[in-house]
């Protein structure tokens, strides 16, 4: 019989699945809380009024890659302490905003700080999943599809 060798480091496909799942799961929780803040706004064509873009589009499209790049920011200048990974998410959040007024065409300094918002909830969120992990299948699949039914 062979014996395999006992490494103390999880799997990579685990850790990259369980990245992707909290990264859902953070897009799905803020998708529900701007959901509920835009929920009392008039709809046109599943976009509220004063929005360039749907909420979905806004988070998945735009937060979503933001934040990953806030990530891989983080990782590549190894800045665990909260302070600074506020501080990178703020400055992706304003980058994200730029690219979203640039595409849609929306006022920029508007989009920039519902970016700055987005991304700040987005990182809360992050933390959020952090501390209950159980509930993280449940905001990455379950809850976006009830706000998609309430639009």
């Amino acid at each position: 019989m062979t014996k395999f060798k006992e490494y103390d480091h999880p799997s990579v496909r685990l850790s990259a699945g369980l990245y992707a799942l909290a990264k859902l799961s953070a897009a799905g929780l803020t998708f529900m809380l701007l959901t509920l803040a835009v929920l009392w706004l008039p709809v046109q064509d599943g976009i509220p009024e004063g929005w360039p873009v749907s909420v979905a589009y806004a988070v998945y499209a735009y937060a979503l890659p933001a934040a990953l790049l806030a990530d891989a920011l983080l990782h590549l200048l190894r800045l665990p302490a909260l302070l600074p990974a506020l501080v990178v998410h703020a400055a992706a959040g304003f980058g994200a905003g730029l690219w979203l007024a640039a595409e849609q065409g929306a006022p920029w300094l508007e989009s920039s700080l519902a970016g700055i918002a987005a991304l700040l909830a987005f990182r809360l969120a992050e933390l959020a999943g952090e501390r209950y992990p159980l509930l993280l299948p449940v905001f990455a699949l379950f809850v976006p599809l009830l706000c998609l039914m309430l639009l």
